[in-house]
């Protein structure tokens, strides 16, 4: 079955039920890990099918087959052609999840990873070898994986990892900037080490800043949960034996920071939260709402955690439309509204009020 792919380029595994069923619904995923380890030459192609369809996956109608191939032809024309087409007006409803891949597909395809290096250079922790890859360039490179992980490299960055990796674990070793697309397997957990710090995940995405000749670094959780240890603290760990870490439990919209300055981790909400889930129509349209109601769909939309007193806001309530604000600037109204403060501790917020009347 693997010599059917072999002369495969991005419209052909765009259009393959099996590679589409890897991507969309994590199926044969034992195949196509170890197809990728087999045929690295491929890379590209397969990293453009793989963003194609992830783009896909995120639209909010149901996308047929028919729709999908016809789709994949047109980017297959732009391609070819060297320029972008409008899409037909049946696609305008996804062409907001296409366009944004279709500017990947042709910059990676036509001009290639300029300024993205590849290298042999070391060996891991047991003995494997270890690929480097540096970013010279001024843009974010995309890395895939042996796994399916992908990873969006930062200018200025560089980062070592195996291919393919061990069989019982997956493990990185990153010197700067790079967000994380993991692709999920509990049994082999996926370790992202730094200078400063290191990140344990089984299936999540996230970004990692942390620069060697810096003295801050942080962890920023996109979607799942990460686990956060100082480097320092886990060579402590190895040199007694202990496998008991401890660490720094983080979800979406929360970051872990470290200075030099501080020696430690800190725990807190990222500087821009996002909404988790899409919120539906009106929902952040207040009449005469109950202040508690208001805190908890704020705190179901965001995946953040809100510490009030019930007793104390009881009696106030919220009209507003906070459609369009950030978190901080929803925030800021409500309490301007209500007579209230907050503080971010903890990767909590604490409402702070004296009631109203």
């Amino acid at each position: 079955m693997k010599k059917k792919y072999q002369n495969f380029q991005f419209e052909d595994f765009a259009k393959d039920d099996s590679f589409r069923n890897w991507i969309l619904g994590d199926e044969d995923r034992d195949f196509w890990e170890n197809y990728l380890k087999e045929n690295p030459e491929q890379q590209n192609d397969i990293l453009l099918a793989k963003t194609f369809l992830e783009n896909l996956r995120g639209v909010e109608n149901k996308v047929s087959d028919e729709e999908l191939d016809d789709i994949t032809q047109n980017i297959i024309n732009n391609r070819k052609s060297r320029k972008l087409t409008i899409l037909k007006p049946s696609f305008y409803r996804i062409a907001a999840a296409v366009v944004a891949f279709i500017g990947i597909s042709m910059a990676i395809y036509f001009f290639g990873l300029k300024g993205l290096n590849h290298e042999v250079i070391s060996f891991g922790d047991s003995g494997s070898k270890l690929i480097e890859t540096i970013n010279s360039s001024d843009k974010i490179q995309d890395i895939l994986l042996s796994d399916g992980s992908t990873i969006q490299l930062y200018p200025n960055s560089s980062i070592k990892y195996p291919n393919p990796f061990e069989p019982t674990k997956r493990v990185v070793y990153l010197d700067g900037q790079a967000f994380f697309d993991i692709a999920k397997n509990p049994e082999k957990p996926f370790w992202v080490h730094t200078d400063k710090l290191s990140t344990q995940v089984l299936g999540t995405s996230f970004l990692v800043n942390s620069y060697a000749n810096q003295k801050e670094a942080n962890v920023q959780v996109k979607t799942g949960k990460v686990s956060v240890y100082l480097q320092k603290d886990l060579k402590v760990l190895k040199e007694n034996e202990n496998t008991h870490l401890a660490g720094i439990i983080l979800t979406p919209n929360q970051q872990a920071s470290y200075s030099d300055k501080e020696s430690h981790l800190v725990k807190s909400i990222v500087e821009a939260p996002a909404l988790l889930v899409t919120p539906k129509k009106s929902e952040f349209i207040f009449e005469d709402t109950p202040l508690k109601d208001v805190l908890s769909a704020l705190s179901k939309s965001y995946g953040i955690t809100f510490t009030y007193n019930e007793k104390v806001i009881e009696n106030c309530y919220l009209t507003a439309n906070l459609e369009i604000e950030s978190l901080y600037e929803k925030l800021n109204l409500i309490c301007r509204i209500t007579n209230s403060t907050y503080e971010v501790v903890d990767a909590q917020i604490i409402i702070y009020s004296r009631g109203c009347n």
